[in-house]
């Protein structure tokens, strides 16, 4: 960058000397020449925009039980991502969760269309037990979120894995560290 600044300013200096005079001769008329129009460079780093990889995906997520999943892109690095998961206890009872995350993407330098991603969100879950002498309970919570996502290029696929630690504020409050997962989604 500072050569192509120095090499500039050399060459501005240069174009400022006095023309020596030449003398009048007979000019031919200038071919009518148009100019292709100059191309600005892109400000945008090369990497995860919505415009190269995708706007929305949908998919499925599984590892602690199983989910389907909705990103959806609102800028280049900025994305809100919609959770519904399903977890069944064999004979003690199942889980269903509601998750809303609002995720900041950011390119890993050296590896073309993998991002890492961090972002929190709010957390809604229902577990009914299997024995009809224990009451369901409803939880609602914060979510926290890190993950690491791929894009293939050429495929409307994406790739991730995350995890999403909860912590609830009702039924006696808690840290849950068993959510997040796998993923695997179609990108549009």
């Amino acid at each position: 960058m500072i050569l192509l600044c120095a090499v500039a300013i050399n060459i501005s200096a240069q174009t400022k000397k006095t023309p020596t005079k030449k003398p009048l001769t007979k000019t031919a008329a200038k071919p009518n020449v148009k100019l292709a129009p100059e191309v600005k460079a892109s400000t945008k780093a090369d990497g995860y925009s919505t415009s190269k990889n995708y706007n929305t995906a949908i998919g499925v997520k599984f590892l602690y039980g199983i989910s389907l999943t909705a990103k959806h892109f609102l800028k280049e690095k900025h994305a809100l991502e919609g959770i519904f998961t399903y977890r069944g206890f064999n004979g003690l009872g199942t889980q269903i969760g509601i998750s809303a995350a609002y995720e900041y993407h950011l390119p890993v330098n050296g590896v073309q269309n993998l991002k890492w991603y961090v972002g929190g969100g709010g957390h809604f879950e229902y577990f009914s037990f299997d024995d009809n002498l224990v009451d369901p309970t409803t939880t609602v919570g914060a979510l926290g979120v890190l993950g690491l996502e791929y894009k293939f290029k050429g495929l409307p696929i994406a790739i991730s894995t995350d995890w999403q630690p909860v912590f609830t504020f009702n039924s006696g409050g808690g840290f849950s560290a068993e959510n997040g997962g796998i993923g695997v989604k179609y990108t549009f």
